[in-house]
């Protein structure tokens, strides 16, 4: 089970993800302005922060960029209405790690999701692994 952060100023949208993602038995935490998200974000665990690119208080891009300074290099995907490439571009150049467009499509969202959090969990596998191996290294 993944503590998801979802940064969603719509509560029709913010309701369908945290359905969906409850779901598959994962946490949801709602926070409906960027701000807020940012508090909960530095004062609480979270394994992965989907993020409204839209929001009334503070831009999307500014509070992905905010929320990468925070030490634990937490995943960020971008869930926005604009499908534009020039837009998605400058999510992932201000830290997001994936970008998906609304509306979502509730078949293949959780999976998306889903892979998002495998990979964020295989690159802490992988970087513990190489703690291991450089602490204790093996006779050729």
């Amino acid at each position: 089970m993944a503590r998801i952060l979802l940064i969603e100023d719509d509560p029709n949208s913010a309701n369908i993800v945290t359905r969906i993602m409850k779901r598959r038995g994962h946490e949801v935490i709602h926070a409906g302005e960027g701000l807020t998200g940012l508090n909960i974000v530095s004062r609480e665990k979270v394994d992965l922060v989907l993020l409204d690119l839209g929001l009334p208080d503070i831009g999307g891009h500014t509070i992905a960029a905010l929320i990468n300074r925070i030490p634990g290099d937490i995943p960020i995907i971008a869930v926005t209405a604009n499908d534009d490439p020039i837009v998605e571009r400058r999510a992932l150049t201000y830290g997001c790690d994936g970008y998906i467009t609304k509306p979502i499509n509730t078949r293949t969202f959780p999976d998306q999701i889903e892979a998002f959090l495998a990979a964020a969990d295989g690159g802490e596998e992988t970087e513990q692994e190489e703690k291991h191996d450089q602490s204790n290294p093996t006779e050729a």
